[in-house]
């Protein structure tokens, strides 16, 4: 059964420093770079001007998007499943999952799987969407259709004032 919330919002994480190698462990260690900090800072001051305060945000363990999630200084919860390789199955088991459906919620996470998961839950067909770094796409459960969201606002923090 697809998820049921009246609002998503998808966060890939701001941009992080280069992997001094490819393992897994150093991915998930990277930081946020000076620029990403103040992507971060950015999208958490729109957000916090709209973001509902019974949204739960269920956030990757990764380094980078712990450092995103908390510029927005809310609860955040972690789930070792949105990991930067998880599958789209993966992440859609974790949201029909939750013991006590929210609200609304907000995903911290990575690409490809934030973009697999906007074109699942919206119905885009074609290319796969590429979320930029520091980004969010805010969905809404459609009035007509029970599974199928809208697409109610796009930010990136280019896009924000400074």
């Amino acid at each position: 059964m697809p998820p049921t919330f009246s609002n998503i919002i998808v966060w890939r994480h701001a941009e992080a420093e280069l992997a001094e190698n490819d393992s897994r462990e150093s991915d998930l260690a990277r930081a946020l770079s000076t620029r990403g900090q103040r992507q971060a800072k950015r999208m958490a001051h729109w957000l916090k001007q709209y973001l509902p305060k019974d949204t739960l945000l269920l956030c990757s363990p990764a380094v980078r998007c712990v450092q995103t999630a908390e510029a927005l200084n809310y609860k955040i919860t972690l789930d070792h499943t949105l990991n930067p390789s998880a599958k789209l199955k993966e992440i859609l088991d974790v949201m029909v999952s939750l013991e006590s459906t929210p609200q609304n919620l907000l995903l911290v996470g990575h690409q490809p799987w934030l973009g697999q998961l906007v074109t699942h839950l919206t119905g885009f067909s074609g290319a796969e969407l590429n979320i930029k770094k520091g980004a969010i796409w805010w969905l809404r459960q459609s009035l007509n259709q029970t599974y199928q969201y809208n697409v109610i606002s796009v930010q990136a923090p280019s896009f924000l004032a400074k």
